[in-house]
């Protein structure tokens, strides 16, 4: 018995996360597979009881073979409000789970008789809320080392924090000049993957203008060039978007920014009499028409500045984005309400620019929610 197809490097819980399998016993009486789906946080030992245990018939048209999709398991493990901005290395904390199977064949001899086959057990993969495109197949590759599509990383001056993700497990250091950072040793699921601030590096270093970040690794080096361009005219706003590989990629809209509060609300006409005094009440004017359910949404409409082309994945990752923090004097949880991503190219239209529509998930006024 064995698996055909399997996770090998991060896997992406907001898309299915595959197993197959096979076992030549498969067309013995009342065959199936027994399937035991492992989601867990701690560290990388497959815990002792399953999340849940199911059977799989062979597939007929598979020749023979199993598969279960286990994402929808493991996203339940993972949550969106990890993101902890109070720290220049921040790590993934709950936002990533363990996540493993083992698959076992049962069936009955001529007699009856239960046997079984020998069970197997899948890689252990962390999970993240990330997601992979359909043209990627199934289980793509979501590995780093550094969990970004970025090419470079633009960083405006007064920008107060900008956060790139690594894999713990495999970056020893990320250096600006002559100042390293170290990751935390890695132990548990909820520090395999870390961030660094890389604001917080550049002032702790020194650094002047632009200069170049390196992630260390116990192979090739990975380098980026920063751009410390000046603040517009407009000022900035700072967004961090979970990004295709499930941490918060930061991203700074350099342009024209716009707020807007939008209402609703329902009223109803009260009877006059239901003044406490008539004759006072109608000196200053009396409130038949009377509001209620009064409703409020902050929304905010971004505009990049001129951008390359190559930023437009990364553009494109931010209009998929599950949750998105708009940092504007505090953390604030929003989605994205623009409907359609036009992809822009500098053949067909020279400078690249976009505008993303976003309302942010709580309403103005604070209000208990039962």
């Amino acid at each position: 018995m064995n698996f055909n197809e399997q996770p090998t490097e991060i896997a992406a819980a907001n898309s299915p996360i595959m197993y197959q399998f096979y076992d030549g016993n498969y067309g013995q009486p009342k065959f199936y597979y027994e399937v035991k789906i492992y989601a867990w946080q701690g560290t990388n030992t497959i815990p002792g009881t399953p999340i849940a245990t199911i059977e799989r018939y062979p597939d007929q048209y598979g020749n023979g073979r199993g598969w279960i999709d286990a994402h929808k398991i493991a996203e339940q493990y993972i949550n969106s409000d990890s993101f902890d901005a109070s720290t220049a290395q921040p790590t993934i904390g709950g936002g990533a789970a363990w996540v493993a199977v083992k698959v076992q064949g049962k069936y009955e001899d001529g007699s009856g008789n239960p046997l079984t086959t020998t069970q197997i057990t899948s890689n252990v993969v962390l999970a993240t809320a990330g997601f992979t495109y359909t043209s990627e197949g199934f289980n793509a590759n979501l590995s780093g080392p550094v969990l970004t599509t970025k090419s470079k990383f633009e960083i405006p001056l007064g920008v107060s924090s900008y956060y790139v993700w690594y894999e713990a497990d495999d970056v020893t250091g990320i250096t600006i000049g002559s100042t390293t950072y170290t990751p935390s040793a890695v132990t548990q699921s909820n520090n395999k993957v870390q961030g660094v601030d890389l604001v917080d590096l550049y002032d702790t270093e020194g650094a002047t203008g632009d200069t170049t970040v390196t992630f260390t690794t116990s192979g090739d080096d990975v380098v980026y060039t920063i751009e410390r361009p000046c603040e517009n005219r407009y000022g900035h706003i700072l967004v961090h978007f979970i990004n295709k590989f499930g941490v918060y990629d930061s991203y700074v809209f350099n342009a024209l920014h716009k707020t807007q509060v939008e209402f609703t609300g329902e009223t109803y006409e009260k009877p006059q009499y239901a003044q406490e005094d008539l004759t006072r009440a109608w000196t200053y004017g009396v409130q038949q028409t009377t509001p209620f359910l009064k409703q409020s949404k902050e929304k905010y409409t971004l505009n990049t500045n001129w951008i390359p082309e190559g930023d437009n994945d990364v553009m494109q990752e931010m209009f998929m984005s599950d949750n998105i923090l708009i940092d504007d004097d505090y953390l604030k949880s929003a989605r994205v309400t623009s409907t359609s991503f036009q992809r822009k190219t500098r053949t067909n239209d020279k400078l690249i620019q976009y505008t993303i529509e976003l309302e942010v998930n709580h309403g103005l006024v604070n209000k208990i929610v039962r």
